[in-house]
């Protein structure tokens, strides 16, 4: 069985150099076929049903975690019910602590050892662990599975800042590790974006009329072709 795992290049961009050496593997004659699709808005509206719920200070809130084009994870707390007010912050920057406001209640935010203590101003305590944020997203979002090997969890990604919109996908590896990589809708508007080879055929993702589609192409499997993926520590089993 040959099993090629791929994502995006460390600059988390898919530029010329990667898109010609995955062009390399394929057969001049190969046709694209599309096997599955996901509406974008299905998708987006499903983000919220893999968020975890917060209630602190009389409010209710979602917590998750949303990428930067660097892959770098941030934190992000929002109103729950689909209002105005979402707050996001670098994972690696809630260490020396953040400020939440929403309306009137004002919540302090810290991470220490991967949980993030929340607090209102009158003591009220929250904890929620990052980590459990990667396994809800993994475990209620839509799942594909490529070869009828890989399977990925697959969720809608907006960027911090930027506000670029995206996909995740998110899978296991057999050392218990979560392995992710974020694709910017941009990037793959004209052309797929490989994330694997299984068997001799290359599975990824390719944006069209407001549909995530999965595409595969037969390769010849003369040569190795590896991206970089990041990882993270599951929670479960």
């Amino acid at each position: 069985m040959s099993l090629l795992l791929a994502a995006a290049p460390g600059s988390a961009e898919w530029g010329r150099a990667e898109s010609a050496a995955a062009a390399a593997l394929l057969p001049a004659r190969a046709e694209i076929s599309v096997i599955g699709r996901a509406p974008l808005l299905g998708l987006l509206a499903a983000r919220d049903k893999a968020s975890q719920p917060l209630a602190i200070g009389g409010g209710n809130f979602l917590a998750t975690v949303v990428f930067d084009a660097n892959w770098d994870s941030w934190f992000m707390l929002k109103p729950a019910g689909g209002v105005l007010g979402a707050g996001a912050w670098k994972e690696t920057d809630l260490a020396a602590g953040a400020v939440y406001k929403y309306k009137d209640l004002e919540l302090k935010l810290k991470e220490t050892d991967g949980v993030v203590s929340i607090e209102t101003a009158g003591g009220e305590k929250a904890e929620i662990v990052v980590n459990g944020l990667f396994d809800r997203l993994y475990n209620d979002s839509m799942k594909v599975t490529f070869g009828g090997i890989v399977t990925y969890a697959v969720f809608r990604n907006l960027e911090p800042l930027t506000e670029a919109e995206g996909s995740v996908t998110l899978r296991v590896g057999s050392d218990g590790l979560y392995y992710f990589s974020v694709t910017r809708d941009s990037l793959i508007a004209a052309a797929p974006r490989w994330l694997l080879a299984v068997n001799g055929v290359l599975y990824g993702l390719r944006v069209q009329e407001a549909s995530l589609l999965f595409v595969s192409k037969p390769i010849e499997m003369s040569r190795s072709y590896f991206e970089a993926e990041s990882s993270r520590p599951a929670l479960f089993p």
